[in-house]
């Protein structure tokens, strides 16, 4: 009798199903893991309320975050034994490019991403093929690390590519826009890494408070105060060093340019609605030699860097939801409503 199990498939905008498929089978060089919790990315709940699902295999399993233990084991697969609890880095290039040659596979051009053009982590089982297994996705965890901190490892390990970029050094002030999950992630590898004053600004107050929890020393509601004007009042009219637009807005970004001091970085780190542009005077960008640069997921480095860090971060205050895949839809719609922090799917 064909073996089963259930997923979330994604068919387009607000189209999630629970569906009964048939369970992946290991072929050579694969493995295939139980999945034990999921996180729920931004980019999810993106895809989901807005479309823009060109680049993804519909139907599609979502889900990148994740962890689970070692379930099947293809034939030639070493270093592996079924039982053995594991996490996921969640894209893998072709290996040959320029990029990935470079350790840039994220930049690869037939980069492939789980849960966007594979199938990913919002199942019960999910399968892992022989070139992902190759390029070393599969990195095993700690018995006494939890699986929602395991969870974290990637989020995290995408804020730390983003911090990369932003090229923040010791001493540095550090202006973080947006203090939702990445936000407030963000917030707690700067004060880990040894940013030396680190400034919140946000809209909703409760997420200020808990900026204020996760290591952030200043926090400006930009609903009621003028974030520029505290700016140049906290860094004596120089600007901040650097600024990480965690969200995806075009007016952050803006924002974003206009705080930082002259040879400072600004990463773009939130993905904006699609179609979204933003109009600069370039002479803001040319006469204060200030750079701007985008970030976009992790390199297997990073992956394997955050995962040594993220047990001794303390992360798991930034769950604030769970829920079984079977209410996805549900946990879709409290990342709606600003009312969450990181959202588990767990089994």
């Amino acid at each position: 009798m064909e073996k089963t199990m259930k997923a979330a498939l994604f068919y387009g905008q607000q189209d999630i199903r629970i569906s009964e498929v048939k369970m992946p089978q290991t072929k050579e060089g694969e493995v295939l893991i139980r999945v034990a919790a999921a996180g729920i990315c931004g980019s999810d709940a993106r895809i989901y309320y807005q479309g823009g699902e060109e680049r993804y295999k519909i139907p599609v399993i979502l889900g990148h975050e994740v962890t689970g233990e070692v379930s099947q084991i293809g034939k030639n697969v070493d270093g592996f034994r079924v039982g053995e609890r594991v996490i996921v880095a969640p894209i893998y290039g072709c290996g040959k490019c320029s990029f990935c040659v470079s350790g840039k596979e994220n930049l690869c051009e037939k980069v492939i991403v789980f849960g966007c053009n594979f199938d990913g982590a919002f199942a019960e089982y999910m399968k892992i093929p022989s070139r992902a297994i190759q390029a070393g996705v599969l990195v095993k965890i700690a018995e006494d690390l939890s699986d929602e901190e395991a969870v974290l490892i990637e989020p995290f390990s995408c804020c730390l590519h983003g911090e990369l970029r932003a090229q923040v050094q010791p001493g540095d002030t550090v202006l973080v826009i947006g203090t939702g999950p990445i936000g407030l992630a963000h917030i707690k590898l700067l004060r880990f890494l040894g940013a030396a004053r680190i400034i919140a600004s946000e809209v909703v107050e409760w997420r200020l408070k808990k900026a204020r929890e996760f290591g952030a020393d200043i926090t400006i509601n930009s609903h009621s105060e003028d974030v520029l004007k505290r700016i140049r009042q906290l860094t004596e009219n120089r600007g901040v060093d650097a600024v990480i637009v965690a969200v995806g807005n075009p007016q952050a970004i803006m924002q974003g340019l206009k705080a930082v001091r002259p040879g400072g970085t600004v990463v773009v780190f939130g993905g904006c609605p699609p179609k979204s542009t933003i109009q600069v005077d370039p002479n803001l960008i040319h006469y204060s030699d200030v750079s701007v640069v985008g970030s976009i997921d992790a390199t297997m480095d990073e992956f394997r860097r955050m995962a040594s860090l993220v047990p001794a971060m303390k992360v798991k205050p930034l769950v604030s939801h769970r829920f079984p895949l079977e209410s996805i839809k549900d946990a879709l719609e409290v990342m709606k409503t600003r009312e969450a922090l990181k959202v588990m799917i767990k089994f």
